[in-house]
């Protein structure tokens, strides 16, 4: 686990404030934003968590997004900003902490259960929130070791071949 130091605090206050201008930026739903996002080139930068090769303009990123897909006038339902900012910010924080990719932290941690999470968790240390994320969804911290996720595929694939 890396400490959260200047550089984590630049990389989740940036990525939070991409995800909140979203709401005035963007003219789809937050849900249609969450998707461009995940699946964005920008977002490869983002996950190399090194604040010393991104601009760190929200617009820019954003721009970065709107070129790669476009701005649809689809979806309607819009989050509010400050929950915007605060899932934002803790996709960084854990990406950052634990060495994680945003991807992956979107698969396990749905951004529709971390919106329906923010009203109880925004005021709390960040630790706390991961550490209660983690026993809502019945993981512990060895989620987000690679090494103990490829040993699971290994094990459950060699018990497939030593039944059959």
């Amino acid at each position: 686990m890396r400490n959260f130091d200047v550089n984590g605090l630049r990389l989740a206050e940036f990525q939070g404030k991409i995800f909140e201008y979203s709401y005035d930026y963007f003219n789809c739903s937050t849900s249609i934003f969450m998707r461009r996002f995940y699946y964005s080139n920008y977002l490869k930068l983002l996950d190399k968590n090194d604040s010393s090769i991104l601009s760190l303009d929200p617009y820019e990123a954003l721009d970065n997004i709107n070129n790669q897909f476009g701005d649809k006038n689809y979806g309607i339902i819009k989050k509010n900003k400050e929950s915007l900012f605060w899932v934002g910010y803790f996709y960084r924080y854990i990406s950052y902490t634990r060495n994680v990719n945003t991807k992956f932290l979107m698969k396990i941690f749905k951004y529709e259960k971390m919106f329906e999470l923010y009203y109880i968790y925004h005021t709390q240390d960040m630790e706390w929130c991961i550490e209660n994320l983690l026993e809502l969804y019945g993981y512990d911290e060895k989620i987000f070791d690679p090494n103990d996720r490829l040993r699971k595929v290994i094990r459950q694939k060699y018990k497939l071949i030593s039944v059959n």
